[in-house]
């Protein structure tokens, strides 16, 4: 049997995953259990609002995304406005240093990158795995049998598909922290400010990050229309994580409220987004898990971290592997 990789997931690390083994000649099949791709890079539209509900922008840091992002794939923008900080609410300038680090985003919203990402790849929407069966050396998920097998989604849930077989591997260590993103839609002008987001650097506050979406990407909304992506703590989304999205929203909006005015703690439009993994605390490591000559891999962002870049980096690397061991 030719080699044939199934991928469990459809986000940044499987996307990139795929695209190396397509582009070595080696077929792979994506299954995904929503209707879209990128995972937790996401772009949600409403009511002319468009918002980025997760990730908010990538930063290539030199790494093996770089090129794919700027070279391969319709280049983004760059976000020109830094990111400055707040103390319970007091804002003042970013860290010069770590301003210097170039972001970007496509203009349409960052899931934009994703779909450039899975162009011309094989992907099974709408298909929930829950378990696999080994035949020999071959990995079988529901009707479809494969020579390798990548496992993508956050640790919990990839070690529940590894238990299915009977399988372990050294991933104890990774641990995650949920958040709650409150999506905020103004029929109002955008505010008059130097910086596209906020951020606590101490974790100390519940609002732990802002982005102004208009500042953020200009020319993504109609003039008039202003989009803020509000993120809560750890520990704040950790103890309200159950708690009703009108009491959610009123807690962030209060806060929105004493940074631009009384005229904002009543938004057009208010979604809360509730992520269980968000971003992975402490890590697994990728070399540990990922053994050689092993027909099953993780690329999951408990291996490398929770930024788009090192999601790309997971993905490619465990193809390397597959490649490597193809072409031996």
């Amino acid at each position: 049997m030719m080699e044939r990789v199934g991928i469990v997931g459809a986000g940044i690390a499987g996307l990139a995953a795929a695209r190396e083994l397509k582009a070595a000649g080696i077929e792979a099949v994506l299954l995904e259990k929503s209707r879209g791709v990128g995972g937790r890079v996401h772009t949600r539209s409403q009511e002319g609002f468009v918002w980025d509900t997760g990730a908010t922008s990538i930063a290539p840091r030199g790494k093996r995304i770089q090129k794919v992002l700027l070279e391969e794939l319709d280049p983004p923008a760059p976000i020109l406005r830094p990111i400055w900080t707040h103390e319970g609410l007091r804002v003042r300038p970013g860290d010069t240093a770590k301003n210097s680090t170039p972001r970007f985003c496509h203009t349409q919203g960052i899931q934009t990158f994703a779909k450039l990402l899975a162009h011309g790849l094989d992907i099974r929407f709408n298909t929930t795995v829950e378990r696999i069966e080994k035949e020999g050396d071959l990995y079988k998920i529901g009707e479809e049998t494969f020579t390798h097998l990548v496992l993508t989604p956050p640790i919990p849930q990839t070690a529940q598909l590894l238990w299915t077989i009977d399988e372990s591997r050294p991933i104890a260590n990774a641990r995650y922290r949920p958040c709650l993103s409150v999506l905020l839609g103004y029929d109002l002008e955008t505010p008059e400010v130097d910086y596209h987001a906020l951020l606590d650097p101490t974790q100390s506050h519940p609002l732990t990050w802002l982005s102004v979406e208009n500042l953020k990407s200009p020319g993504r909304m109609e003039d008039g229309k202003t989009a803020l992506v509000a993120q809560l703590s750890s520990r704040f989304s950790q103890e309200n994580f159950a708690k009703e999205d009108e009491w959610i929203v009123h807690v962030v909006t209060t806060f929105i409220g004493t940074l631009y005015g009384s005229s904002w703690k009543t938004p057009s439009l208010a979604v809360v987004k509730k992520w269980k993994y968000s971003q992975p605390d402490n890590l697994a490591r990728f070399e540990n898990v990922n053994t050689p000559g092993s027909r099953l891999l993780l690329a999951s962002d408990g291996l490398m971290g929770g930024r788009i870049d090192e999601a790309y980096e997971a993905g490619a690397r465990v193809a390397d592997l597959i490649i490597g061991r193809a072409t031996q």
